[in-house]
């Protein structure tokens, strides 16, 4: 088992933040609180970069949930996930790319057509 590793149980969770039970899963694999906001999935695209070029050691791999799940990108539950220390946004729904044009069902749909 590596903690960061692929579809470890750790980066699961990262990705599915904001739904039960894996928000309750998250706050408990950090000791009873969210992670720092900084670390908090919040941007399609600062999660690819990190992944494709920013970070040799970032191996996660996208979860099935991607492809069929628009909810997993909103914010529904409205959790307080802190505020990022480098721009001082408050992390909320995750930032999608422009091609998604704010939109989780259209991300997923584009994904999914991707597969195909």
């Amino acid at each position: 088992h590596y903690a960061t590793h692929y579809s470890s149980a750790a980066a699961v969770t990262m990705y599915l933040i904001r739904l039960e039970p894996f928000t309750t899963i998250h706050v408990q694999l950090q000791g009873g609180k969210f992670d720092h906001a900084d670390r908090i999935f919040s941007s399609v695209r600062e999660c690819w970069e990190s992944a494709s070029r920013v970070s040799l050691s970032d191996v996660k791999e996208l979860i099935p949930e991607f492809y069929y799940m628009p909810d997993l990108f909103l914010n529904g539950n409205r959790l307080a996930l802190g505020t990022r220390q480098k721009t001082g946004k408050i992390v909320s729904d995750v930032e999608l790319p422009p091609w998604a044009h704010d939109s989780a069902d259209e991300f997923v749909r584009k994904m999914r057509m991707a597969l195909e």
